[in-house]
């Protein structure tokens, strides 16, 4: 086996999770799963994105002109993403309309999905989350013909549904998929996040008294 083979190889770390509601089988992988309309960009356009992306979370006045730019150009959810991401730093109003345009624009994508269903939690609208994702809350009945996933998007969409459950106080259900994200990705944000919701430190618990 070539040395590049055993890289691609340790790259993939696939995962098998089971999905008891679909009884349907899928990998998780730590590979890049790249949207098809990406790959199909001039090569030119998805290097300079690739340095947009890299730079926009700690320069977005560099960032920002160019991706309007390929927005208007080129309405893919990755590149709504990545602006979103610039104007988190600069205009949380402007990051909302980017993360609304996307979800209207790429209504099937599902980071498109979670980020505007960000949005409706952030705004305690939880009962807009069944219709974001078509009343299906797992990967595979969302996307049946799809057998593998990155496992950002697993984190992804289980974090948002922890936290719908949570806004809906049906706190057995957001444990059972909060141990899922444990078991999975432990260290990553969107289960850090959610552990933070589940279990607060005593100076969270005391501020949560304090200013309820």
């Amino acid at each position: 086996m070539s040395q590049k083979t055993r890289n691609s190889s340790r790259a993939t770390a696939n995962i098998t999770s089971y999905n008891r509601a679909a009884e349907e089988s899928y990998e998780l992988t730590n590979a890049p799963i790249l949207d098809q309309r990406f790959r199909n960009l001039p090569q030119e356009i998805q290097d300079e994105f690739n340095r947009l992306s890299e730079i926009a979370p700690i320069n977005s006045a560099e960032a920002i002109p160019r991706l309007l730019e390929l927005k208007q150009q080129y309405p893919l959810p990755l590149i709504y993403s990545c602006l979103a991401i610039a104007y988190g730093r600069v205009d949380p109003k402007k990051q909302k309309q980017i993360i609304a345009e996307n979800y209207e624009k790429n209504p099937k994508n599902l980071f498109a999905r979670c980020n505007y269903a960000r949005l409706c939690l952030a705004e305690n609208n939880p009962d807009e989350i069944p219709n974001i994702f078509a009343n299906q809350f797992e990967l595979k009945p969302l996307y049946p013909k799809r057998n593998q996933f990155h496992i950002t998007e697993y984190t992804g969409l289980t974090s948002v549904m922890c936290e719908y459950h949570i806004q809906k106080k049906q706190t057995e259900q957001a444990e059972a998929l909060f141990e899922k994200l444990q078991e999975v990705a432990p260290e990553a944000a969107d289960t850090l996040q959610i552990k933070a919701l589940l279990q607060p430190s005593i100076f969270e618990r005391i501020r949560r008294k304090l200013f309820a």
